[in-house]
């Protein structure tokens, strides 16, 4: 199935600086619950369909390293996407489908639930908000199922924020250009997802990373 998706994504859990994951290692007190979020650029496409503008939010949970066999996941496709948009963002952000996006499995491990949500992502120079609430619902809060606030994390003495480079993720989640991924840091980490095991918490100051990806298939 032929598809090119774009845009930019993020990654954030319950980790501190930097989740071990972008290493390829176990989480540190061998238990992790995050998410990747992405945002769809307006030109992204699967077999013909446009889903441009549309987000995809995947939580999960997981003991040991992701790549270990323990990992539950839920993934969430924003409320406004058709039922075929759905269908093949659901199956694409889950590892179902042909080529790079087929990496997604190996991270993503048991898909427990796929679902529509009132998906919220806004990012500035200051910082970037998450809300994954139920359909209809409005991004107050609180009351979201997933609500992350982060910004990028500026190291004492320095102008630049940390960046990394071949990550053990940068397959996964196809980073685009020359494979950069930038550190962040959350103020708030909320997350209540009862399909889940574990996929309770609130947290602050936690691990984030944010960079573009680019998904293609002939």
């Amino acid at each position: 199935m032929a598809y090119l998706l774009s845009g930019v994504f993020t990654e954030a859990c319950d980790c501190t600086l930097i989740c071990p994951c972008w290493l390829d290692d176990a989480p540190a007190e061998d238990h992790c619950t995050g998410l990747f979020a992405w945002q769809l650029d307006g030109t992204a496409r699967i077999d013909g369909v446009a889903v441009g503008g549309l987000d995809v939010v995947s939580v999960s949970t997981h003991s040991g390293g992701r790549r270990a066999g323990t990992t539950s996941t839920a993934v969430f496709v924003s409320e406004a996407a058709t039922d075929e948009q759905f269908e093949l963002l659901a199956a694409g952000f889950s590892g179902k489908l042909d080529g790079l996006l087929a990496g997604l499995a190996d991270v993503s491990g048991a898909v427990l639930t796929t679902a529509r949500a009132a998906i919220a992502i806004t990012a500035d120079n200051a910082g970037w908000h998450i809300f994954v609430g139920k359909p209809g619902q409005a991004s107050v809060a609180g009351t979201g199922r997933v609500e992350v606030t982060g910004s990028a994390a500026a190291f004492a003495g320095e102008d630049e924020p940390l960046t990394l480079t071949g990550t053990a993720l940068s397959k996964e989640l196809s980073v685009a250009g020359n494979g950069q991924v930038v550190a962040h840091r959350t103020d708030v980490l909320a997350v209540r997802v009862p399909e889940l095991p574990g996929a309770y918490l609130d947290v602050e100051g936690r691990s984030a990373m944010r960079g573009r990806f680019q998904y293609a298939s002939r």
